[in-house]
């Protein structure tokens, strides 16, 4: 077995280094997304918990001039009058609710000002192939809904088959200016009463800030342990490679066989000595 050359064991130290290094970079960079996802997470509790304990505010009040729900205001508690327009009734499909296949039910909320607010209305179980769902009746004349803002959802594109996101993109055209964004209606009342929702009250979901933190600590410590081995091992590897100082394309002498311990003499040899 011949020594590597010098330029090739340099070759491979250097390879082996800066691997290392990249996995370093990938890690750091990993470490710091999550990071971002655990910031994110833990401004939109706090906005959730700030805007959940405050008193109900007007539209005009949460709403920011461009018409739109900021990250601020979402989970903000308003208070909004208008008509209900029963014709632009949209199911939201494929979003369960506690596990149960449902239809989410969307309107339009023509609002005593001119705008549109999309309304989360409530949800129902999907009915067997069988059974005729029975579609919630909405009031005629004007309700005042007390419902939780949220932004609107990002658009899939699905236009056809009936809505898969909470976006203005996916509904009827409005008879006002959309707000971009919706409210889940916590009640509803009008010259009848007050109800939760117009079908089954859609819950608040459950925030938590999850694994990002721990998953961030784990991305840099492994950061970390990435240049040391990687210098470990382009050391071992020199070593290995090094063999002794002997000109490249140079044989190693063999060395030399140990001498095999002598063993014991048996008795019969003692005897034979004697």
């Amino acid at each position: 077995m011949t020594t590597p050359s010098l330029a090739s064991r340099i070759l491979r130290v250097v390879g082996i280094v800066a691997l290392a290094l990249a996995v370093c970079a990938v890690a750091v960079r990993a470490g710091f997304w999550q990071l971002g996802r655990h910031e994110a997470r833990s401004a939109a509790i706090a906005a959730y918990e700030a805007n959940a304990a405050a008193a109900p505010a007007s539209l005009d009040e949460a709403v920011g001039a461009d018409g739109s729900v900021s990250p601020e205001e979402e989970w903000r508690l308003v208070e909004v009058t208008g008509v209900i327009d029963a014709d632009s009734q949209t199911l939201l499909r494929n979003r369960p609710v506690d596990r149960t296949a449902a239809y989410q039910l969307l309107v339009w909320l023509d609002t005593d000002d001119g705008r549109s607010l999309l309304l989360n209305a409530g949800w129902m179980q999907v009915p067997g192939p069988d059974a005729d769902p029975e579609w919630p009746e909405y009031p005629t004349g004007e309700v005042t809904v007390t419902a939780v803002l949220r932004q609107s959802e990002p658009d899939d594109g699905r236009r056809d088959s009936g809505a898969t996101r909470i976006t203005a993109a996916q509904m009827p055209e409005p008879n006002g200016a959309p707000i971009d964004g919706y409210g889940m209606i916590r009640e509803a009342c009008d010259s009848s009463g007050c109800v939760d929702s117009y079908a089954l009250q859609v819950p608040l979901p459950t925030l938590s800030l999850g694994p990002h933190l721990a998953y961030t600590w784990q991305w840099f410590a492994f950061a970390l342990i990435a240049p040391v081995a990687g210098v470990l091992l382009a050391r071992r590897e020199w070593q290995a490679m090094s063999g002794d100082d002997a000109p490249a394309g140079t044989p190693r002498e063999p060395r030399e066989p140990r001498r095999r311990r002598r063993a014991e003499p048996t008795d019969e040899e003692i005897e034979d000595a004697l």
